[in-house]
């Protein structure tokens, strides 16, 4: 290979044309060989919970900045605690912020709920309608049979976690135990 491009080099005589089209050759070759990560893609993403947007991630950036500004501030008493205090106000406005999407985004989930259907989730949400299994799950017994109440669950769960001691056990937990 080296010699093949030695020899390609010293027939060539426009050296910038072929240093051009070796970098577009070296270019594809990666772009083709190289996963690309498109990091707006990224932020694009499904947001983790409805009430979430783009100012809120904006501005918790600018609370984390300013935290670690305020934590390595050390030598300066007095621009560490005027760091902090900006910091501690910027929190505060973050936190009304979120409040605020959060009620935001609630109420503009019971709107669009109700208009849909009356009786909605929201309605038997908040009359406190919405029912749950009481059961937690079912067990097969070692007899084959199957539980039906938490308190057969619990039992079962009991007899197959903790053994019975001997009678010998028994017997020495007796005599020493006193």
């Amino acid at each position: 290979m080296d010699m093949n491009l030695f020899t390609t080099v010293a027939k060539e005589n426009d050296v910038e044309r072929l240093v051009d089209s070796f970098t577009e050759a070296m270019q594809t070759a990666c772009t083709a060989a190289f996963k690309i990560i498109n990091t707006q893609s990224k932020t694009k993403q499904k947001k983790s919970v409805p009430w979430w947007t783009d100012s809120l991630t904006i501005m918790w950036k600018m609370i984390n900045a300013l935290r670690r500004l305020h934590k390595r501030t050390r030598n300066n008493e007095e621009l560490r605690e005027s760091r902090k205090h900006k910091y501690l106000e910027e929190k505060k406005k973050y936190q009304y912020e979120i409040r605020k999407e959060k009620l935001n985004s609630w109420k503009e989930y019971c709107n669009v709920a109700a208009s849909l259907n009356p009786w909605s989730h929201a309605y038997k949400l908040a009359t406190g309608k919405v029912r749950t299994n009481s059961i937690m799950t079912t067990l097969r017994k070692p007899e084959g049979t199957v539980t039906s109440s938490i308190l057969e669950i619990m039992n079962t769960m009991l007899d197959h976690l903790i053994t019975d001691d001997g009678e010998e056990e028994n017997q020495h937990h007796k005599t020493y135990g006193k």
